[in-house]
């Protein structure tokens, strides 16, 4: 390790020069020390600590996600080098690999995020990746006549499912992990407190999520009608009594729209329209976020959508030459405004 000239240090100076530089460069600290003895741990390594103790904590459903991401994507790429030669170039061209597939950005963002979670902040702190930009997409949404010609279309216990996720704005795990025992009907109001997941029952997505929602009257009849004198087990159920499945409401749904002529829809498409329901009639917004289960206004305002016939009412509403109409075409001249 060069120090400078010779003539110009003394042995002394030269000894705590070498010192300092040591110092910066951290060579004798213990981190170093324990690397150079055990060796440096891999990716492979890194990801498999990170899995076992980390990962195994989120809920069912992140850790089959996120493991999904790192076994196909991650290991092929990372597995035999260590977990400092992980650095922004490798990943900047990992990123780039990855856009020149089929994979969605948003999906790309995502894999990124967790291999930042496993690399540790320290790692990534100070890089400036660049990712690929996510397409503005307006999500699918039911709006209120469309909610009413799928409950109407529908009989049984399917009508009572689909009028509880357009009446609530439930999540569909949520819904599936009612229990009759969440349901206080004589006062209009249903209590979440799980969802489901594969079969399994599991906790609420977030804090939020474990709320009571009000509800109508009506829905309140309906679900009356639906249990006929059941006072346990699960709201909606297979006919063994276990809980729903996505898949399978997901493919009624399908046949319902298809059979109306209505653009097809996943089952968040009733949770999108309930908020732009609850919004075009006034409702305060943090009633929403709190029937909703959502964290922040923020997240709400990304559910809440406007029809073009609400749009032009509102406009016509609240424009300001609306004083100035007659029924040969605005007139300017009658105004007083300045």
């Amino acid at each position: 390790m060069p120090l400078g000239p010779v003539a110009k240090f003394t042995k002394p100076e030269a000894k705590r020069k070498l010192r300092e530089l040591l110092e910066q460069s951290g060579v004798n600290t213990e981190f170093h020390l324990l690397q150079a003895i055990q060796g440096s741990q891999t990716f492979e390594q890194e990801s498999a600590w990170w899995r076992r103790n980390k990962l195994s904590l989120f809920k069912p459903s992140c850790q089959e996600t996120m493991g999904s991401h790192i076994d196909k994507y991650m290991l092929p790429q990372f597995s035999g080098l260590p977990i400092d030669a992980v650095d922004e170039r490798r990943v900047q061209e990992f990123v780039a690999d990855l856009n020149r597939t089929e994979l969605a950005p948003k999906s790309i963002r995502n894999i990124v995020w967790v291999l930042k979670l496993i690399l540790g902040k320290k790692r990534w702190r100070d890089w400036n990746l660049v990712l690929p930009e996510v397409p503005e997409k307006e999500q699918r949404y039911f709006t209120e006549d469309e909610m009413r010609q799928i409950i109407n279309f529908v009989q049984g216990q399917w009508r009572a499912l689909f009028a509880t996720m357009a009446g609530t704005g439930l999540r569909c795990g949520e819904v599936f992990g009612l229990h009759v025992e969440d349901l206080d009907l004589p006062s209009c109001r249903i209590r979440v407190r799980r969802s489901v997941w594969r079969g399994q029952e599991v906790t609420v997505k977030t804090k939020s999520g474990n709320r009571t929602v009000d509800i109508v009257p009506a829905l309140a009849e309906m679900l009356l009608e639906h249990l006929n004198g059941r006072t346990a087990g699960r709201v909606f159920q297979t006919r063994n009594g276990t809980a729903l499945s996505k898949d399978s409401v997901h493919r009624k749904l399908v046949s319902v729209l298809a059979a109306l002529g209505l653009k097809q829809g996943g089952l968040h498409a009733f949770r999108h329209g309930r908020v732009s329901v609850l919004q075009q009639k006034g409702v305060l917004g943090d009633l929403v976020k709190e029937w909703i289960g959502h964290a922040n206004l923020r997240t709400t305002s990304r559910y809440t959508h406007f029809g073009p016939e609400i749009r032009e009412r509102v406009a016509a509403e609240v424009g300001i030459f609306q004083p100035m109409l007659d029924p040969s075409g605005p007139n300017f001249k009658a105004s007083n405004v300045p």
